[in-house]
Protein backbone atom coordinates (compact mmCIF):
# COMPACT_ATOMS: atom_id res chain seq x y z
CA UNK A 1 0.00 0.00 0.00
CA UNK A 2 1.22 3.48 -0.84
CA UNK A 3 1.89 6.15 1.69
CA UNK A 4 -1.08 8.18 2.80
CA UNK A 5 -0.98 11.83 1.86
CA UNK A 6 -0.99 13.69 5.18
CA UNK A 7 -0.55 17.19 3.77
CA UNK A 8 -3.32 19.54 4.74
CA UNK A 9 -5.43 20.82 1.88
CA UNK A 10 -4.90 24.52 1.21
CA UNK A 11 -7.75 26.56 2.62
CA UNK A 12 -9.13 29.17 0.25
CA UNK A 13 -9.01 32.65 1.77
CA UNK A 14 -12.16 34.66 2.38
CA UNK A 15 -12.86 38.09 0.92
CA UNK A 16 -11.59 40.73 3.35
CA UNK A 17 -13.62 43.87 4.03
CA UNK A 18 -12.21 46.50 6.39
CA UNK A 19 -14.93 48.32 8.32
CA UNK A 20 -14.44 51.80 9.74
CA UNK A 21 -14.26 50.90 13.44
CA UNK A 22 -15.35 48.47 16.13
CA UNK A 23 -18.85 50.01 16.33
CA UNK A 24 -19.48 49.23 12.66
CA UNK A 25 -18.09 45.71 13.14
CA UNK A 26 -20.48 45.12 16.03
CA UNK A 27 -23.38 46.56 14.04
CA UNK A 28 -22.61 44.09 11.26
CA UNK A 29 -22.06 40.99 13.38
CA UNK A 30 -24.62 41.48 16.16
CA UNK A 31 -27.90 42.04 14.36
CA UNK A 32 -29.43 38.74 15.54
CA UNK A 33 -30.58 38.16 19.11
CA UNK A 34 -30.72 34.36 18.61
CA UNK A 35 -27.04 33.87 17.67
CA UNK A 36 -23.89 34.94 19.54
CA UNK A 37 -21.18 35.83 17.02
CA UNK A 38 -17.55 34.83 17.27
CA UNK A 39 -14.86 37.48 16.92
CA UNK A 40 -11.34 36.52 15.86
CA UNK A 41 -8.40 38.35 17.40
CA UNK A 42 -4.77 38.10 16.30
CA UNK A 43 -1.79 40.24 15.41
CA UNK A 44 -0.85 40.83 11.80
CA UNK A 45 2.14 42.97 10.87
CA UNK A 46 2.32 44.09 14.53
CA UNK A 47 -1.25 45.38 14.32
CA UNK A 48 -4.05 43.89 16.47
CA UNK A 49 -6.90 42.68 14.25
CA UNK A 50 -10.48 42.02 15.35
CA UNK A 51 -12.69 40.31 12.79
CA UNK A 52 -15.90 38.42 12.07
CA UNK A 53 -16.19 35.55 9.58
CA UNK A 54 -19.48 34.90 7.78
CA UNK A 55 -20.69 33.78 4.35
CA UNK A 56 -23.33 34.60 1.75
CA UNK A 57 -24.79 32.60 -1.17
CA UNK A 58 -22.73 33.60 -4.21
CA UNK A 59 -22.58 32.17 -7.74
CA UNK A 60 -21.66 28.47 -7.54
CA UNK A 61 -21.41 28.12 -3.76
CA UNK A 62 -21.00 30.40 -0.77
CA UNK A 63 -18.64 33.34 -0.44
CA UNK A 64 -16.83 33.69 2.92
CA UNK A 65 -16.37 37.27 4.11
CA UNK A 66 -13.94 38.35 6.81
CA UNK A 67 -15.01 41.78 8.06
CA UNK A 68 -12.39 43.33 10.31
CA UNK A 69 -11.02 46.43 11.95
CA UNK A 70 -7.66 47.39 13.44
CA UNK A 71 -7.88 47.85 17.18
CA UNK A 72 -6.53 50.87 19.01
CA UNK A 73 -7.66 49.83 22.49
CA UNK A 74 -7.06 47.02 24.99
CA UNK A 75 -8.95 43.84 24.16
CA UNK A 76 -11.22 42.01 26.61
CA UNK A 77 -13.20 38.75 26.54
CA UNK A 78 -16.46 39.99 25.03
CA UNK A 79 -17.84 42.63 22.70
CA UNK A 80 -21.04 44.09 24.17
CA UNK A 81 -23.44 45.90 21.84
CA UNK A 82 -26.82 47.59 22.07
CA UNK A 83 -28.86 49.42 19.43
CA UNK A 84 -32.25 50.03 21.12
CA UNK A 85 -32.84 53.56 22.48
CA UNK A 86 -29.13 54.22 22.02
CA UNK A 87 -26.25 52.60 20.15
CA UNK A 88 -23.18 51.61 22.11
CA UNK A 89 -20.32 49.12 21.94
CA UNK A 90 -18.15 48.07 24.89
CA UNK A 91 -15.21 45.79 25.51
CA UNK A 92 -15.88 43.81 28.67
CA UNK A 93 -14.88 40.69 30.62
CA UNK A 94 -18.46 39.92 31.70
CA UNK A 95 -21.63 39.05 29.78
CA UNK A 96 -24.31 39.43 32.46
CA UNK A 97 -25.98 42.74 31.52
CA UNK A 98 -29.23 41.91 29.72
CA UNK A 99 -29.31 45.30 28.00
CA UNK A 100 -26.52 44.18 25.69
CA UNK A 101 -25.94 41.49 23.11
CA UNK A 102 -22.58 39.77 23.42
CA UNK A 103 -20.00 38.33 21.08
CA UNK A 104 -17.16 36.17 22.37
CA UNK A 105 -13.59 37.09 21.45
CA UNK A 106 -11.23 34.20 20.65
CA UNK A 107 -7.53 35.00 20.53
CA UNK A 108 -5.33 32.89 18.29
CA UNK A 109 -1.70 32.24 19.17
CA UNK A 110 -0.62 32.75 15.57
CA UNK A 111 -2.16 34.64 12.68
CA UNK A 112 -4.49 32.35 10.66
CA UNK A 113 -2.77 31.95 7.26
CA UNK A 114 -5.96 31.74 5.22
CA UNK A 115 -7.20 35.01 6.73
CA UNK A 116 -3.92 36.89 6.47
CA UNK A 117 -3.76 35.91 2.81
CA UNK A 118 -7.03 37.80 2.39
CA UNK A 119 -5.72 40.78 4.39
CA UNK A 120 -2.62 40.98 2.21
CA UNK A 121 -4.78 41.80 -0.81
CA UNK A 122 -3.45 38.92 -2.89
CA UNK A 123 -6.87 37.29 -3.02
CA UNK A 124 -8.88 39.46 -5.40
CA UNK A 125 -12.57 38.80 -5.94
CA UNK A 126 -12.64 37.50 -9.51
CA UNK A 127 -16.35 36.81 -9.93
CA UNK A 128 -18.13 40.09 -9.39
CA UNK A 129 -21.85 40.50 -8.73
CA UNK A 130 -24.25 42.07 -11.20
CA UNK A 131 -24.51 45.82 -10.51
CA UNK A 132 -28.01 47.35 -10.52
CA UNK A 133 -28.54 50.98 -9.61
CA UNK A 134 -31.81 51.46 -7.72
CA UNK A 135 -34.03 54.38 -8.60
CA UNK A 136 -34.10 55.79 -5.07
CA UNK A 137 -33.58 54.98 -1.39
CA UNK A 138 -37.17 53.75 -0.98
CA UNK A 139 -36.62 51.07 -3.63
CA UNK A 140 -33.40 49.97 -1.94
CA UNK A 141 -35.17 49.61 1.41
CA UNK A 142 -38.03 47.63 -0.17
CA UNK A 143 -35.43 45.20 -1.50
CA UNK A 144 -33.89 44.99 1.98
CA UNK A 145 -37.30 44.15 3.48
CA UNK A 146 -37.78 41.30 0.98
CA UNK A 147 -34.41 39.83 2.02
CA UNK A 148 -35.14 40.13 5.76
CA UNK A 149 -36.92 37.86 8.22
CA UNK A 150 -37.93 38.15 11.87
CA UNK A 151 -34.38 37.36 13.07
CA UNK A 152 -32.05 39.13 10.68
CA UNK A 153 -31.56 41.32 7.64
CA UNK A 154 -28.57 41.95 5.36
CA UNK A 155 -26.44 45.01 6.01
CA UNK A 156 -26.51 48.15 3.92
CA UNK A 157 -22.89 48.70 2.91
CA UNK A 158 -21.74 52.33 2.77
CA UNK A 159 -18.50 53.46 1.09
CA UNK A 160 -17.08 56.21 -1.09
CA UNK A 161 -16.27 55.61 -4.74
CA UNK A 162 -14.84 58.20 -7.13
CA UNK A 163 -16.21 61.12 -5.15
CA UNK A 164 -19.67 59.60 -4.69
CA UNK A 165 -21.28 58.18 -1.56
CA UNK A 166 -22.59 54.67 -2.29
CA UNK A 167 -25.13 52.70 -0.26
CA UNK A 168 -25.95 49.17 -1.36
CA UNK A 169 -26.73 45.56 -0.54
CA UNK A 170 -26.08 42.10 -1.97
CA UNK A 171 -29.23 40.23 -3.04
CA UNK A 172 -28.90 36.53 -3.95
CA UNK A 173 -31.34 35.19 -6.57
CA UNK A 174 -31.32 31.44 -5.99
CA UNK A 175 -31.21 28.65 -8.60
CA UNK A 176 -30.31 30.91 -11.50
CA UNK A 177 -29.61 28.45 -14.33
CA UNK A 178 -26.72 26.29 -13.02
CA UNK A 179 -25.65 28.82 -10.37
CA UNK A 180 -26.43 28.37 -6.70
CA UNK A 181 -27.33 32.06 -6.49
CA UNK A 182 -27.01 35.03 -8.82
CA UNK A 183 -25.49 37.83 -6.69
CA UNK A 184 -26.88 41.27 -7.49
CA UNK A 185 -25.51 44.41 -5.87
CA UNK A 186 -28.34 46.97 -5.66
CA UNK A 187 -27.10 50.45 -4.83
CA UNK A 188 -27.79 54.17 -4.86
CA UNK A 189 -25.38 57.08 -5.16
CA UNK A 190 -25.47 60.39 -3.33
CA UNK A 191 -23.41 63.55 -2.96
CA UNK A 192 -23.56 63.32 0.84
CA UNK A 193 -22.78 60.75 3.51
CA UNK A 194 -25.70 59.07 5.34
CA UNK A 195 -26.38 61.26 8.39
CA UNK A 196 -27.02 58.34 10.79
CA UNK A 197 -26.38 54.63 11.18
CA UNK A 198 -29.92 53.30 10.73
CA UNK A 199 -32.71 53.85 8.22
CA UNK A 200 -36.26 53.73 9.57
CA UNK A 201 -39.11 52.76 7.24
CA UNK A 202 -42.85 52.21 7.37
CA UNK A 203 -45.52 51.95 4.68
CA UNK A 204 -48.92 53.46 5.52
CA UNK A 205 -52.11 54.26 3.64
CA UNK A 206 -50.83 57.81 3.39
CA UNK A 207 -47.61 56.62 1.81
CA UNK A 208 -44.09 55.57 2.77
CA UNK A 209 -42.16 57.19 5.59
CA UNK A 210 -38.38 56.90 5.57
CA UNK A 211 -35.71 58.65 7.63
CA UNK A 212 -32.19 58.26 9.03
CA UNK A 213 -32.01 57.66 12.78
CA UNK A 214 -29.08 57.04 15.22
CA UNK A 215 -30.60 53.94 16.86
CA UNK A 216 -33.65 51.65 17.01
CA UNK A 217 -36.63 52.93 18.99
CA UNK A 218 -40.26 52.58 17.86
CA UNK A 219 -40.74 48.90 16.94
CA UNK A 220 -43.58 49.57 14.50
CA UNK A 221 -40.89 50.59 12.00
CA UNK A 222 -38.53 48.45 9.95
CA UNK A 223 -34.87 49.31 10.50
CA UNK A 224 -31.99 48.91 8.09
CA UNK A 225 -28.45 49.04 9.52
CA UNK A 226 -25.67 50.83 7.70
CA UNK A 227 -22.12 49.46 7.90
CA UNK A 228 -19.32 51.86 6.94
CA UNK A 229 -16.46 50.19 5.09
CA UNK A 230 -13.17 51.56 3.78
CA UNK A 231 -13.49 49.73 0.47
CA UNK A 232 -15.99 47.40 -1.17
CA UNK A 233 -14.64 44.49 -3.27
CA UNK A 234 -18.11 43.81 -4.71
CA UNK A 235 -18.29 47.23 -6.34
CA UNK A 236 -16.30 48.02 -9.46
CA UNK A 237 -18.29 51.00 -10.66
CA UNK A 238 -21.20 51.27 -13.08
CA UNK A 239 -18.92 52.12 -16.01
CA UNK A 240 -17.34 48.64 -15.99
CA UNK A 241 -18.90 46.19 -18.43
CA UNK A 242 -20.05 43.03 -16.64
CA UNK A 243 -18.40 39.81 -17.78
CA UNK A 244 -18.11 36.21 -16.58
Amino acid sequence: MGKKNTRMKKVKPPVAIEVSDILNLARLAMSRVDIQPLFWHFRWKNQPILGYLSSIPYWYGNLPIFAYTKLDCKLKSYIAYMSVEKEEVLLTDSNDDSRYMYGAVVETENEPPFITEALSGRNKLKDKPVLIKAGNLNSLIRMLIILSDTNSSPPLWYFEFKGKHVLGLIAPFFDYYDANALPVFFYIESDTKPPASFIRYISLKTGEEISYVPYISDMKYFYGRIVNVKSMPFFTGPDLEYRR
